[in-house]
């Protein structure tokens, strides 16, 4: 039998290749008749297209094996046939599938091979045709089993030693199938696991295991930082006016003096290998100082080529050594060659740290008045500085170090007066998730600043500070305190010109709050996020004077009633202020302020808040905490660098100095105007002195190591009585260093 025509290959079949006209094929309740191209049921005839009953009849050729759907192809549709062959193929194997009442999702006879074609399911039989009938091809018979062997071939390359190879060629195609179906199951399986395992058990927190105090001293000076060698951790201690480096056990015990080059020694770093400290020589913490290298067993300091500034660090390949002066960072070679600005920012840096990789530096930078303290990241050669915690929280954010092995970086994290330790993770795990952003480690009631972590990774050493202040009144002479009621949280506070009232600042939240002197009739003056700063009394007692702060925005003046009210601002548009004071008869005020397109610099004005009329006082730049004198005749300031008062004639129209000393704080004037009382913060006994307006005579009033040899810590000075007596702000507690032991996962 010839085929018609168009199909292809089985078209083109000679006469070797002819099919046997009496041979049917059974599989099921269906016969095919491959002579005359039939498909019956049960001797009932199913009516069947040419295309569908060719497709059937290569499927039972090759039973059980997969016919590709390019053969099909390649038999249906001769070359140069220009039809759509997937959607043919696919529509002839819809009908036929039809015509068997098969299912493609539960196949009984056709079943689909993803990706390679389709195969015949069914056993079938063969049904011999009548003898003699001519053939091209020998007649089915039975093998020695009994069963019945069809050697049929419709295409000329299927012989009979191919059928070995084909058999074999099956069997390992079906062996790879199982095996890649495996390999997939079970690499299902696994990253299912570990998808549910990454979710569900996540990187434990950091948390703090446990706190151990190390000193006792409570003048710890909190600026001068901890260094610690793995065995001493080293700090400074203040001495009346001036300070001390000590140096005790990481375990804690008592604190020794170590000593020291000079009389006021900075201890900033110890080298990589331990070899050499980094030190500095100063008069006020703030100062910008020479660097020095001094050996850890003794000996001659030697200057840091020529670098001077505040806060060197070591590389972690001892080669190099960063520090702040000014605005910019730089780096030195650590023999003091190659000094060379890296960057500068916007704000005042503090504190750079390498990463353990030596790849990265962080600093924190203060953005100023109208901004918040915050950590900056930068590659070692000063590129790509940016921020790392952009969404601000904690809302301050002061200097810190990696852990040794660099996978988490901790910091003091502070939200006004309360500051806390955090910690950051840096490194990522793909096997389980993590946290990376910053996590607080403590949550008060002691206020934790700058962690150090030691080398081993799992301890490091943080100050607390932990305080209270009394508002207390003194008698010069004798010393005899007699105590104020005013709140512990005190921050700063003033007197009224009667002696029965006072205002002051409450540290948790910053608000102004007044009350009388015994602490009775208690009122708040202003709310959170508005921070009252330096308050002052009206010469009546009936109004108050502050500096009112809010996060990034100017610093306003603002007048409010003694008995509380609305808050009215007295500056012009545009200007900020930092502090002022009434005038005698209180229509007035003295105010330091700028503007930043007008006037850039700080400067005194004298300004009408009723009219805004203001007039400069010459020559008054950089001049702020200004005072007038109950007569009128002076205004009294400070310099920037609080090292003197200059005093300001209003006759005159002139300044000329009236005190020096080394970190001026707080003028007041007499009740009766003919002199200055003012506190050096750097005596020896942090001291309060009177100058003489005319003779400009200076006098210590009354000086405070009796009262600081006790519980004191500091005494600051608050203002002058009518009778002469002072009010100090006594500070009692003060700063400690603990070891906190770290579970960083």
């Amino acid at each position: 039998m010839v085929l018609p025509k168009p199909y292809g290959d089985w078209a083109a079949l000679d006469s070797n290749t002819k099919l046997e006209s009496a041979v049917v094929v059974k599989f099921g309740l269906f016969e095919v008749d491959l002579a005359g191209s039939t498909l019956s049921r049960q001797g009932i005839r199913v009516k069947i297209q040419e295309q569908p009953f060719c497709i059937l009849a290569m499927l039972l050729q090759r039973n059980g094996e997969i016919v590709k759907r390019e053969q099909l192809c390649r038999a249906l549709w001769p070359q140069g046939t220009h039809v759509n062959f997937e959607g043919s193929l696919n529509a002839a194997l819809k009908k036929l599938r039809a015509a068997l009442q098969d299912d493609a999702e539960n196949p009984r006879f056709i079943e689909t091979v993803p990706r390679q074609g389709y195969r015949f399911l069914a056993p079938v039989h063969v049904i011999p045709g009548p003898a003699g009938a001519p053939s091209a091809a020998p007649f089915p018979s039975l093998n020695k089993e009994g069963s019945i062997e069809l050697p049929l071939r419709v295409h000329p390359e299927f012989r009979e030693e191919g059928a070995t190879e084909a058999y074999w060629d099956r069997q390992r195609a079906e062996r790879t199938q199982r095996w890649f179906d495996t390999l997939l199951l079970t690499i299902a399986i696994l990253f299912g696991s570990w998808l549910l395992f990454f979710i569900v058990y996540p990187v434990p927190r950091p948390s703090v295991q446990r706190t151990t105090r190390i000193t006792n001293g409570g003048r710890i000076a909190e600026w001068g930082g901890i260094v610690s060698d793995g065995t001493r951790i080293f700090f400074l201690q203040r001495d009346g006016g001036h300070w001390n480096l000590m140096q005790t056990s990481v375990e804690g015990g008592n604190a020794e003096r170590m000593p020291a080059p000079f009389e006021n020694t900075r201890l900033f770093a110890i080298s990589p290998d331990h070899s050499q400290f980094l030190i500095g020589h100063f008069t006020r913490h703030d100062d910008e100082m020479p660097l020095w290298l001094w050996p850890v067993q003794g000996g001659e300091p030697r200057r840091l080529g020529q670098a001077t500034g505040h806060d060197p660090a070591w590389s972690p390949d001892g080669t190099q050594i960063v520090f702040v002066r000014g605005r910019s960072l730089y780096s030195i070679h650590h023999d003091g060659t190659q000094l060379r600005e890296l960057v500068q920012t916007s704000g005042r840096p503090t504190g750079p740290a390498w990463s353990p990789d030596g790849e990265r530096i962080r600093v924190a930078v203060d953005a100023g008045e109208y901004g918040n303290e915050s950590l900056w990241e930068m590659s070692a050669d000063g590129s790509g500085l940016h921020t790392i915690l952009a969404n601000g929280t904690p809302a301050r954010q002061a200097a810190g170090n990696w852990t040794a092995d660099g996978k988490y970086f901790l910091f003091s994290g502070c939200e006004r007066y309360d500051c806390n330790l955090w910690a950051m993770r840096d490194a990522w795990s793909w096997f389980r998730r993590s946290h990376h952003g910053p996590v607080p480690l403590t949550s008060g009631p002691d206020s934790l600043h700058v962690a150090i972590p030691r080398e081993a990774g799992s301890r490091m050493f943080a100050f607390s500070f932990h305080s209270h202040r009394a508002l207390e009144q003194l008698e010069p002479r004798t010393l005899r305190l007699s105590s104020l009621s005013v709140d512990a949280n005190a921050a700063e506070a003033t007197v009224s010109p009667d002696g029965q009232m006072v205002v002051y600042c409450d540290r948790p939240d910053g608000s102004l709050w007044r009350s009388r002197t015994d602490g009775s009739q208690r009122i708040r003056l202003t709310n959170p996020p508005l921070e009252g700063l330096s308050p002052r009394w009206s010469p009546k007692g009936e109004q108050i004077l502050f500096t009112g702060v809010r996060a990034s925005q100017a610093r306003q003046i603002y007048i409010v009633s003694a008995d509380g009210g609305s808050l009215r601002p007295v500056l012009p548009k545009g200007w900020e202020g930092l502090n002022a004071d009434w005038s005698p008869d209180g229509y007035r005020i003295v105010v330091s302020m700028r503007n930043q397109k007008v006037h850039p610099q700080y400067a005194l004005f004298l300004l009408e808040p009723t009219t805004g009329v203001l007039k400069e006082l010459p020559d008054s730049k950089e001049l702020s905490d200004s005072r007038w004198s109950p007569d009128g005749r002076y205004i009294v300031a400070q310099d920037n660098a609080k090292r003197g008062l200059v005093l300001y004639d209003m006759r005159k129209e002139a300044w000329s100095p009236i005190a020096s000393g080394g970190f001026l704080q707080s003028p007041y004037w007499s009740s009766e105007g003919e002199s200055v009382y003012f506190q050096d913060q750097l005596d020896d006994e942090e001291s309060v002195f009177r100058a003489d307006v005319v003779t400009k005579k200076v006098d210590r009033i009354s000086g405070f190591r009796t009262i600081l040899r006790g519980s004191a810590t500091q005494c600051l000075f608050s203002g002058v009585a009518r009778d002469g007596s002072l009010y100090m702000m006594i500070e009692r507690g003060g700063t400690e260093i603990y070891a906190l032991d770290l579970d960083l996962p």
